[in-house]
């Protein structure tokens, strides 16, 4: 029997936008099959669950790394339908990580779950429409992570910095305004922290044959390279811009051939 078609946020976005929030559901939390309900705040807690969903991706057992490609897929759940919510309707996300659900399918971040009212009011201002999302939800998530695999932040932040910035610079009209917001200010909102989101993508002028000039680099590596198998490097891998001309020329056959 199939399971029943469960309403989304995707419903009451416009249609060009419903892919990025399919996986966004309001409520009491429901899951199918081996599928597993997590409260956000204690992802962590259960560290081997998931690396056990990232291991089949990827060879070897360097946690740390293995950690951190999970994140990505995180935060490619997360990211998308609260900045769908900020930027094309304006409106925040209450997503207190407290107060968030994650449902894992084979210990990959599947669909993510919020209370009802999480959608707030419209505002002009991004600071209260992306406040949830990075103070109350990415902050203490991150923090956890950290803790858990004994790696620094700025390696989470960099891989969270890579999703929000190119959606918002790239994908969403009118985002680039809003990305210059997030990466441009040193504190991070009215907490008085520094913020982990300052210039972790930039955009560096580089004469590299076969870079585009400026070459989009995060500041931090997200340590796929330390996995075997993993030649390939990311688009935005900042090594690209300090190795030899003979590695680089490697990396863009690899790139071709991909």
């Amino acid at each position: 029997m199939n399971a029943p078609m469960l309403p989304t946020f995707a419903a009451r976005v416009p249609g060009p936008y419903a892919p990025w929030c399919e996986r966004l559901f309001f409520g009491a939390p429901a899951v199918v099959g081996s599928d597993v309900a997590l409260p956000a705040a204690r992802l962590a807690d259960d560290v081997e669950r998931l690396l056990a969903g990232v291991r089949p991706l990827y060879d070897g057992d360097d946690a740390r790394a293995l950690l951190s490609q999970w994140s990505k897929y995180y935060f490619n759940l997360v990211v998308p339908p609260a900045l769908v919510a900020a930027r094309v309707l304006k409106r925040p996300l209450a997503m207190a990580l407290s107060e968030s659900t994650v449902v894992l399918r084979h210990g990959l971040p599947h669909a993510l779950w919020l209370p009802y009212d999480a959608l707030g009011d419209e505002d002009d201002a991004p600071a209260p429409r992306y406040r949830s999302l990075c103070v109350e939800h990415l902050a203490p998530l991150i923090a956890q992570l950290s803790r858990a695999a004994r790696l620094a932040p700025r390696v989470f932040w960099a891989n969270a910095a890579n999703t929000l910035e190119y959606a918002l610079a790239h994908e969403l009209p009118g985002g680039g305004c809003d990305a210059d917001w997030l990466f441009g200010r040193r504190e991070f909102f009215d907490t008085g922290e520094a913020n982990p989101l300052y210039r972790a993508i930039r955009y560096v002028d580089t004469e590299r044959a076969g870079l585009a000039s400026p070459f989009r680099a995060r500041r931090v590596c997200c340590l796929r390279d330390r996995l075997p198998g993993q030649t390939l490097l990311c688009s935005a891998c900042p090594l690209l811009l300090s190795m030899s001309d003979a590695e680089l020329a490697v990396q863009l056959t690899l790139r071709e051939e991909e």
